[in-house]
């Protein structure tokens, strides 16, 4: 019985985070981004705004007069999320994103960490904290962010010595303020 119902959860969050290029092309990438994350448990904050929005029911409706207005500057994924490499195309063309926290949010792996590099030029903060499916092989992928000017890792399973990976990231991001604690 476990394991069928670890499959059905498997199933919808991936259904959840298929990607879906109609919708983007429909009410542009921001929006289409932030129902993503939003359907998926995240949160967002637009630019301009101080709240996050965590409601889906709260997004804006798209008129031919505002579909640029809206912008995702900060994403938060909890424990609550279940956000996943496969919807991580979503980030693709969201320009003002430049803040991520993933705290507890076990649907981040490394796969995920890698395919961040899609906001490589944009992303200047990230924490990722007890993600328990993040590696240090994640955490070294993460030296492709190269806008990256802080950067908070805590409570994460590292394989080899963290020092190593850490090491690894100063040497490749030397204007990046790098964090540490087990």
């Amino acid at each position: 019985m476990g394991m069928n119902k670890r499959c059905l959860w498997q199933w919808i969050d991936d259904n959840f985070n298929r990607f879906d290029e109609d919708r983007i092309k429909e009410i542009g990438p921001n929006l289409a981004c932030a129902e993503w994350l939003m359907k998926n448990g995240a949160q967002v904050r637009w630019k301009g705004c101080k709240e996050f929005v965590s409601h889906y029911d709260c997004l804006p409706s798209v008129t031919s007069s505002n579909p640029g207005q809206f912008l995702i500057e900060q994403v938060h994924a909890g424990k609550e999320a279940s956000i996943s490499h496969i919807g991580f195309s979503y980030f693709e063309n969201c320009k003002n994103i430049s803040d991520i926290e993933f705290v507890g949010c076990n649907t981040i792996d490394n796969e995920a960490l890698n395919k961040l590099n899609i906001l490589k030029d944009y992303l200047t903060n990230l924490k990722i904290n007890g993600c328990l499916n993040v590696s240090d092989q994640g955490i070294m992928s993460l030296e492709q962010l190269k806008a990256l000017k802080y950067l908070e890792l805590k409570n994460l399973q590292f394989l080899i010595k963290p020092e190593a990976a850490i090491g690894h990231l100063k040497t490749k991001l030397p204007e990046c303020n790098i964090q540490y604690n087990e």
